[in-house]
């Protein structure tokens, strides 16, 4: 099995798209929600409460969402995708089983 990066790095960025803008979203109705209480209820308060959260409010990517992972299976000649650390039965055989593998420490 060989990992498709460029597949991935793809499904990263729009994952990230989708996260920005649900936080946009999220962000611009609590603005909204801050003018309404300016306008319709002369509420200052409540206005400014609304605006300092809405500026408060930072991004963060949470990368884990994008957990599907894509390869090209070698063995059987055709494109799959995968999570980590969890086997599936449609693809199971294009992955090398390392058990017998050892690993030594060189830095000595």
């Amino acid at each position: 099995m060989v990992r498709d990066i460029d597949k991935f790095k793809q499904s990263l960025e729009l994952h990230h798209k989708w996260q920005l803008d649900y936080f946009n979203t999220i962000k611009n109705k609590i603005i909204e929600k801050a003018k309404w209480w300016k306008n319709t209820k002369g509420d200052l308060e409540k206005w400014s409460d609304l605006l300092m959260e809405a500026e408060a409010m930072k991004f963060v990517f949470d990368k884990s969402s994008a957990k599907i992972n894509y390869g090209r299976c070698a063995k059987f000649n055709k494109d799959v995708t995968f999570m980590p650390n969890i086997c599936v039965p449609e693809n199971q055989e294009c992955f090398e089983h390392r058990k017998g593998e050892t690993f030594t420490d060189n830095s000595k």
